[in-house]
């Protein structure tokens, strides 16, 4: 490591701005159809040549290169491009808010210091990397500071070498003489895939395992089950398949199922499957239920990483374009180096998981000594649609368009329902620049919204763009009918109205009188270029941002929203009802 490490990071606000650009250019996109093929030569020189035309986008390839490095075991390389993706905000965490330099082995002594290692990313990020707590403590550090999400701090509290748990927004109120971010601290201190300490350092709170003793109870064997993520994490819709796949575990008698999918709304379960979703009110209790368990399935998800660091049999089925912490050996290695207690059910077919739970279904026979049975041979193809296209045909999707002259796979008047679909026929619904257009008398509007909600499947995913509403993309088209909030979007949300109404915030019924539920799982805004401007040369706050973004008109061009689909709602009449009498007592 040297001077490069540090320049990288003093850097990391600059390239904000070009993410989305990023993204959508094609050249992105085909370095990860080279990664996925395993033409890592060819991603190469496709990166090289890419990088001299375009340094903006040169970080989104370097961190496309980062996967193949990591792919092909080089665990120092791969996380030294990793770093890229904290520029261009693929993972969460920025810069701490710390005078304190980086660490840098080569020009800090570790010994008698103090260090704030600010993990990043999602929930499962998190959990990974605090095993390094302990390399930096036995590497002399005096105190090991963990910088976390607040919804782990008790449970991060027990990592082997952890002295402290703070917010990453508390950096400034505690003693420290470095820091270093979660996704560097194993590859600076000189960790490689042959020596990561991946022994379980995970433990539980004994008050929630006591807890957790009376209500996982069953005397058969128990295997704990998930199937899907956070669908507001990069290529999520890709991690989770059908539950059904899954549900086939519930045919062997001598097996209890336990489900520990969040938010699971299914109405009906399989009598073999038992529901703890309500008990899993923080980490700590997650933690203490795997416990319990004699082997977790899941998709790749934070549980997995979770049962695994606890040392609990874990098997994960991943994806073709698989997350970097299973990548090491694939497709052929159904282990990871970051746990002992994982296998592996990689994905051989881009969005078809059927010959791999077939491989799973087997071993899981073999493991428990259960009877061989026939399932069913069927592969799930995940359909999507694109509404409102115009020349913006996406790959992979049902392109729909009321013009003919667009050339779309099928020409359809999204006013006119009900939609020429099935019900529950789609998992990903993008809605780019149309709703605006649609809908001339509200009823007609919430019609359409029914209608998207028809068709799309439990679990399924909505993008939806549109100009904000306080942009002259916006005032100025007269063809525009009606701006599509946030705001609005919640009105379709049952949990939200619930709240509302609790709070006295609203006396809306919408989400209940309609029966739909759906949620808003991400936001981000298109800023203006003068805008982009005035927040990179600092001429503007964030603080004066959040102002402007409230008050004036041309902050934000547009809005863009990832939803989820919940079927059947997550609550129903009588849970309004009561919502109601608790308001007018």
């Amino acid at each position: 490591m040297s001077a490069a490490y540090n320049q990288a990071n003093t850097g990391i606000a600059l390239a904000n701005a070009a993410y989305n650009a990023a993204m959508e250019n094609q050249m992105a996109n085909t370095a990860h159809l080279y990664f996925e093929a395993g033409m890592g030569d060819r991603l190469q020189q496709l990166l090289d040549l890419q990088g001299k035309k375009n340094p903006e986008m040169w970080l989104r390839h370097q961190f496309n290169r980062a996967w193949f490095m990591l792919q092909r075991g080089d665990m120092q390389s791969g996380y030294k491009m990793l770093e890229s993706g904290r520029c261009i905000n693929v993972y969460g965490g920025s810069v701490l808010n710390t005078s304190a330099p980086l660490y840098n082995p080569e020009i800090h002594n570790i010994k008698g210091k103090s260090i704030i290692i600010s993990l990043e990313g999602g929930f499962g990020d998190e959990i990974i990397h605090s095993r390094f707590a302990k390399s930096y403590k036995d590497a002399g550090a005096k105190r090991v500071i963990l910088a976390c999400s607040p919804e782990l701090k008790t449970v991060l509290k027990r990592v082997p070498g952890v002295d402290i748990v703070i917010q990453r927004d508390e950096a400034g109120i505690v003693p420290h003489d470095f820091w270093i971010p979660g996704f560097s601290a194993g590859w600076v201190i000189g960790h490689t895939y042959d020596d990561l300490p991946s022994d379980s350092y995970l433990t539980v709170n004994p008050e929630s395992q006591q807890i957790w003793s009376g209500i996982i109870t069953s005397e058969k064997k128990r295997v704990g089950i998930r199937w899907a993520g956070n669908p507001k994490f990069e290529y999520q819709q890709l991690r989770r398949f059908p539950v059904d796949f899954m549900f086939e575990l519930a045919k062997y008698d001598d097996i209890q199922l336990y489900s520990f999918q969040r938010d699971n709304n299914l109405e009906v379960l399989p009598n073999n499957v038992i529901d703890v979703q309500k008990w899993l009110v923080g980490w700590d209790d997650t933690l203490a239920g795997l416990l319990h368990l004699d082997l977790m399935i899941t998709s790749c998800t934070s549980v997995a990483h979770a049962a695994a660091a606890l040392g609990i049999e874990t098997w994960v089925l991943t994806p073709i374009l698989p997350y970097h912490t299973w990548t090491l050996g694939a497709p052929e290695s159904n282990t990871s180096p970051w746990y002992k207690s994982v296998k592996l059910y990689r994905q051989s077919e881009f969005e078809k998981w059927n010959t791999t739970f077939q491989r799973l279904y087997s071993d899981f026979e073999d493991k428990f000594d259960l009877p061989k049975l026939k399932h069913p041979n069927r592969d799930y193809v995940s359909k999507k649609l694109n509404l409102g296209c115009g020349v913006e045909k996406l790959e992979g999707y049902l392109n729909v368009d009321i013009s003919k002259h667009v050339n779309p796979d099928k020409v359809v008047d999204l006013e006119k329902t009900p939609w020429p679909w099935k019900d529950n026929e789609f998992d990903h619904i993008v809605a780019k620049d149309i709703l605006e257009y649609l809908g001339e008398t509200s009823k007609k509007f919430l019609e359409i919204i029914k209608e998207m909600y028809r068709v799309s499947r439990n679990g399924a995913v909505w993008e939806i763009q549109t100009p904000h509403w306080r942009s002259d993309n916006y005032l100025n088209d007269p063809t525009h009918i009606r701006p599509i909030t946030t705001q609005m979007m919640e009105l379709f949300n049952k949990k939200h109205i619930l709240w509302t109404i609790k709070e006295g915030l609203s006396h809306s019924r919408l989400a209940f009188d309609l029966d739909i539920d759906i949620e808003i799982c991400d936001v981000k805004y298109e800023f203006t270029h003068l805008i982009k401007e005035k927040l990179e040369s600092k001429e503007m706050s964030q603080e004066e941002l959040h102002l402007a973004f409230n008050t004036m008109n041309n902050i934000a061009e547009s809005t863009k929203m990832l939803i989820e689909v919940h079927k059947p709602g997550r609550y129903d009449l009588k849970d309004l009802q009561n919502a109601i009498e608790d308001r007018n007592k």
